[in-house]
């Protein structure tokens, strides 16, 4: 079958675009998108909605399907797709969506109504380059709690935006702890 893709972020064609199944990732951005413009580069790719994951340039030749995302911590989710470009800091990407989940929590179970609002706080430590140690282990684990414990979906995918960016971009959270430096 196919399947619908809201095209949209640093791409010089936006829109909504229908592909078959097992398109390939690149052609995609590169063939249908018209690539990225002014002459920056790709960083990643937000699929999935709010609750999606960040694939990373390095994986640009995945097949657009179910379970080829599910492998790389992402979903097909709504069929949201967000080109993000070079000049983006993933750790802010995961913070936007973050602060996206936390907004639309019921607040019916804790750790949904609790922990989005906790990483949203954890997340801020790290742009503002104030976090510890501590606060990158917490990071994760606060996220595996969220994922494990919450009772829908919301509260289930709501750290996969972060999860993705510790997985890719793990040195732009290493750059938001007090005392590191990065080479």
């Amino acid at each position: 079958g196919t399947k619908v893709f809201a095209l949209t972020g640093h791409i010089k064609n936006t829109g909504l675009v229908e592909v078959p199944m097992g398109t390939k990732l690149d052609e995609l951005i590169y063939e249908i998108g018209g690539g990225i413009p002014d002459g920056k580069k790709l960083k990643a790719v937000q699929t999935g909605g709010p609750s999606g994951g960040c694939i990373p340039k390095h994986l640009l030749d995945l097949e657009l399907d179910y379970d080829s995302l599910k492998k790389v911590g992402s979903i097909m989710g709504s069929g949201g797709m967000i080109v993000i470009d070079e000049s983006s800091n993933m750790v802010e990407i995961a913070r936007f969506f973050m602060d996206f989940s936390k907004s639309e929590s019921c607040g019916k179970c804790t750790p949904c109504r609790v922990g989005t609002t906790q990483l949203t706080d954890l997340l801020d430590k790290f742009i503002k380059k104030e976090a510890s140690k501590e606060d990158y282990t917490l990071l994760k684990e606060m996220c595996e709690m969220v994922k494990d414990s919450s009772l829908c979906g919301l509260g289930q995918s709501a750290p996969n935006p972060v999860l993705s960016t510790i997985q890719y971009f793990e040195e732009e959270y290493l750059a938001g702890i007090k005392g590191e430096t990065q080479n």
